[in-house]
């Protein structure tokens, strides 16, 4: 069962903010959490918390929420140092 999918204001105004490339990426991501949030690429993002949960693709990351007929993105970000993205 595919999931209804919302935004927290931070996570969607990065989204709204993005470019292009990386926006594509993470719309991917998204639609493919919503059709499967446990699915293999996920993991539990932190480990006394059965709900919400991490996944990567490529340099885009995702915390989401699951609740029973939706998923909540709570946190996205973007990780390239090349182009400084989230550079540590």
């Amino acid at each position: 069962m595919k999931r209804r999918v919302e935004f927290t204001e931070r996570a969607g105004r990065l989204r709204d903010y993005l470019p292009a490339d990386d926006r594509r990426n993470l719309v991917q991501l998204v639609g493919e959490i919503a059709a499967d949030p446990y699915g293999a690429r996920t993991h539990l993002a932190y480990i006394d918390d059965e709900v919400t949960r991490s996944v990567w693709h490529e340099s885009v990351m995702v915390h989401y929420v699951v609740t029973l007929h939706a998923v909540i993105v709570v946190d996205t970000d973007v990780y390239d140092a090349e182009r400084g993205f989230n550079v540590v």
